[in-house]
């Protein structure tokens, strides 16, 4: 059997497992590795191409030469089947889509999203495509009875349902990193620094169903927020600021610090909460980090502290750990919030998976 078969067959069978599981993130590609380890890495001292460069500072690493990155792939599950989504978004939504997913997704608060990945490196400086994308199904209480209990039935709404679908994505329009050793030529310890601007665009969307909606079959509503339209969009400058400190030959002890939008793109919308009442939601918002990292040999041992400052809700610790050989890693990791992720790369097949992966801050919106 060829190598791409066996990565094609790989693929299928991680992505077989959780098609069953209410909560279960699946993630192929560059970002997967620090996935894989809990999402830990920050100060991961790696030349590799199957590592996201979360901290900027990184491109420090690379040689001189031009090469284009593997495409990344994130998928993220939380309360329903990975089968559901997939059905939901790759089959045939129609103009009533919002209220196919509260009919469907109606008998819990759910959440899925993607998020995708592709850069082009030129020595220290890399230019990169992202986007990520979200949406959120917030039934009531009532809406959440009927979907769970009158089967389908219209019969048995009482008119009090209501649920809310809240979507937000940012894409990159592009990000451009670069970075550089500050400290001084054969210095036994080296010091980078490095910089990212990111030229990106949001997008938010809030759509509310109601019983009615169900009843007759009819498009949901636009949210008070949107004014009849059916997005709000805006064009903001972020730029992220990362410094790694390591020894001249690699292994041993590292240490990292990265600032997450240092320089803010002011990515907030002002909308409603599932009751009505005026809510802010901060897309992605000023975040501080930091890691550590021990390199011996064919082990690698990562441990971070993610967001300090509390910006996305409460500082997380994540810690991972890496075997390796010239051509098979082996991951395992546990992140505070998430829970423990599994991994493993072989070539360019790059895979993770976590009941709730541990995204890095920069692929998780806000809201």
């Amino acid at each position: 059997m060829s190598f791409h078969k066996l990565s094609v067959l790989s693929a299928y069978i991680i992505l077989s497992t959780c098609a069953g599981t209410a909560q279960s993130d699946v993630i192929f590609g560059t970002n997967a590795r620090a996935v894989a380890m809990g999402g830990a890495g920050l100060a991961i001292v790696d030349r590799s191409e199957y590592n996201t460069l979360v901290n900027p500072a990184a491109l420090a690493l690379y040689n001189r030469r031009v090469k284009l990155s593997y495409p990344g792939i994130g998928i993220h599950i939380s309360g329903i089947s990975f089968k559901a989504a997939a059905d939901h978004l790759f089959g045939n939504p129609d103009k009533n889509d919002a209220v196919t997913l509260a009919k469907d997704f109606g008998s819990r608060p759910s959440e899925f999203g993607i998020g995708l990945s592709e850069g082009l490196r030129v020595a220290h400086m890399d230019v990169t495509l992202t986007g990520i994308a979200t949406a959120r199904v917030i039934p009531n209480a009532a809406m959440q009875t009927w979907a769970k209990n009158a089967n389908g039935d219209i019969t048995q709404l009482t008119g009090s349902e209501r649920a809310d679908l809240l979507g937000a994505g940012i894409y990159s329009l592009p990000s451009i990193g670069v970075a550089e050793r500050i400290s001084p030529n054969g210095s036994p310890i080296r010091f980078d620094a490095g910089f990212r601007i990111k030229l990106s665009r949001a997008v938010y969307s809030h759509y509310i169903v109601n019983s009615d909606n169900i009843r007759f079959n009819t498009a949901a509503s636009s949210a008070p927020e949107l004014n009849g339209g059916t997005t709000l969009t805006k064009d903001g400058i972020g730029g992220d600021i990362g410094f790694l400190v390591h020894p001249r030959s690699h292994a041993g002890w590292s240490a990292a610090l990265v600032v997450f939008n240092a320089v803010e793109p002011n990515f907030a919308f002002i909308g409603t909460d599932s009751t009505g009442a005026p809510a802010k939601y901060a897309l992605q918002p000023r975040s501080v980090s930091v890691g550590t990292a021990y390199e011996s040999g064919r082990v690698v041992v990562a441990a971070d502290a993610i967001d300090l400052t509390a910006a996305y809700n409460h500082v997380q610790g994540r810690i991972g750990v890496e075997y390796a050989t010239k051509r098979i890693g082996l991951r395992a990791g546990y992140a505070s919030a998430r829970g423990f992720t599994v991994g493993f790369g072989w070539g360019f097949l790059q895979l993770a998976f976590g009941a709730r992966a541990p995204l890095e801050i920069i692929q998780t919106l806000h809201f």
